[in-house]
């Protein structure tokens, strides 16, 4: 072969690895929020360009976010490097171009005489590679020749989705319906005669009643995959990991737009916190529901502090009747949703719960009519039983109402009732309700869920000799799956998985039989 067709391969296969560097490029943020495929284009992906929003990516050497222009400056950077120091046509045909949005930058690495080793050196730093230049004695990234992930649930239409679900007020009051279903009978603080919960949505609404609004639209958006499913199933004869995967796209769908509304309202947070009043304390309580399903937009301590000082100044006022007598009812039931989601946590992380206990008495006989008062009683079991001593937490066990083997209470409730019952008896029978629970359709998923989960998971590989292993089988299934896709919204489930396989295979070899592989007559007869 002569040296040109030699130069003129290698030169091809230089424009070939620049090409897999481009495809290999990480996915902007805005495309992994939005779980779905970045074509990496440059200066800006297909879906940023459309959308025109800043298409950016996070760099592991820096810790920090970069514009994707940053990447076609470096590639932008070499070709001139190239011209210079090869004048060829292929080089020299005129200064380089800008790098359009709708095409893929074909940086043209031509080798020259002078330099036959031109090359392109990258830096492994934070599980990524960092480009260096041409000129560096680092190695050459491995990258460039694995090949592009496929990430899933690409869809070209989702900018329309979103258009289109932000201009229908249909859709908005689908969303105020699905929160008035399936969260205000658990925490009923929102007064059901605003205004902002009529169909028809007057356009003078004040600042606050906005931020109201846009925290009813964001939760519900947390809720509206689950409710979705539990309304129209899927057909059975669909795969389970289509219906997954399905149920796991919707769900990133509806947190973009969850995360738009929850940025709306903080638009409007100053003037709906500017008074001590029952008002305030509706919006404190708001942030601290969405901080349940979106613990990193807020911090729920300092959320439920704040409720907890508001709501015993507020009580005091309306026992020197500073207050109207009308006001009762609703500060007894946010009184209850305070006492109920700090429960929630405490049980959770084990440690100590400072609301006081509600003063009226435990109330298990109507979880149809007061769900809310239910939902409370369970939590004043789990109160009383972390901070009893034997006889007190032996005592709390004579109120727990009977496992939910019927399905009859909503899922909310009932997923609390089972985390109370195993809590209060941790064995694989209660661990059993746990798991099956939390599968159930229509159940509702906080970022605590995954650690009762793992609690649940755990219990049964305890108790692994007494299980059945098909009955084992499907349940640590369901603790794995729940895993799974609550890593997608909280990474640390990831870490609980991981843990709840390795328990697993410890627990196995612990009770695997001695069998020294050597089969008898009496064996093979059998």
């Amino acid at each position: 072969m002569t040296w040109q067709a030699m130069s003129s391969a290698s030169s091809t296969t230089r424009v070939l690895d620049l090409e897999a560097l481009i495809q290999s490029l990480p996915a902007c943020k805005r495309c992994r929020d939005c779980r779905r495929g970045c074509d990496t284009l440059l200066p800006k992906c297909k879906q940023c360009t459309k959308a025109g929003a800043d298409c950016i990516f996070y760099d592991h050497g820096r810790n920090e976010y970069l514009p994707r222009s940053y990447i076609a400056g470096l590639v932008d950077h070499v070709r001139r490097l190239t011209a210079r120091t090869d004048p060829s046509p292929a080089a020299s045909g005129g200064p380089p171009q800008e790098p359009s949005g709708s095409a893929p930058v074909k940086a043209e690495s031509v080798v020259s005489d002078a330099n036959p080793h031109f090359d392109h050196h990258f830096a492994y730093a934070g599980d990524s590679y960092r480009y260096l230049g041409s000129e560096s004695c680092l190695v050459k990234s491995p990258r460039l020749a694995a090949a592009s992930e496929q990430i899933p649930f690409e869809d070209d239409d989702d900018d329309v989705w979103h258009l289109s679900f932000r201009q229908s007020r249909a859709k908005e009051y689908e969303l105020i319906e699905v929160y008035l279903e399936s969260i205000q009978p658990l925490y009923p603080i929102l007064d059901l005669s605003a205004r902002y919960l009529s169909q028809e949505l007057p356009a003078d609404l004040t600042d606050s009643e906005r931020f109201h609004l846009n925290m009813v639209y964001a939760i519900a958006c947390h809720v509206m995959p689950s409710v979705a499913h539990k309304k129209t199933p899927l057909h059975p004869n669909v795969n389970p990991s289509s219906q997954l995967s399905l149920q796991q796209k919707h769900a990133a769908k509806y947190q973009i737009i969850a995360a738009s509304q929850h940025a709306n309202a903080m638009e409007y947070l100053e003037a709906a916190t500017s008074e001590s009043s029952i008002d305030t304390l509706r919006s404190v309580l708001l942030l601290a529901i969405y901080s349940l399903f979106d613990p990193k937009n807020g911090n729920i301590g300092q959320q439920m502090a704040l409720a907890t000082r508001l709501a015993l100044m507020l009580e005091s006022q309306i026992d020197t009747q500073d207050l109207g007598s009308n006001d009762a009812e609703t500060m007894r039931n946010m009184h209850s949703t305070i006492f109920s989601i700090e429960n929630e946590i405490a049980s959770t992380l084990d440690r100590p719960a400072t609301f006081p206990e509600p003063h009226w008495e435990l109330c298990f006989g109507s979880p149809q009519t007061r769900p809310a008062d239910y939902l409370c009683s369970l939590y004043r079991l789990q109160h009383r039983f972390r901070k009893g001593d034997f006889a007190a937490k032996e005592a709390v066990k004579k109120f727990l109402p009977p496992l939910d083997e019927q399905s009859r209470l909503i899922p909310g409730l009932r997923m609390a009732l089972h985390q109370t019952h195993m809590l209060l008896n941790p064995c694989w029978g209660t661990a059993w309700y746990v798991l099956e629970a939390v599968v159930s359709l229509g159940s509702i998923h906080i970022f605590p869920t995954p650690h009762w989960v793992y609690r649940a998971g755990a219990l049964l590989i305890e108790y692994l000799p007494d299980i059945y292993p098909e009955n084992l089988i499907h349940l640590y299934a369901n603790a794995l799956v729940v895993l799974a896709l609550s890593s997608c919204k909280w990474p640390s489930s990831a870490a609980l998985s991981a843990s709840l396989s390795d328990l697993m295979l410890k627990t196995k070899a612990k009770h695997r039989p001695d069998w020294a592989g050597k089969l008898t007559l009496f064996d093979l007869s059998l």
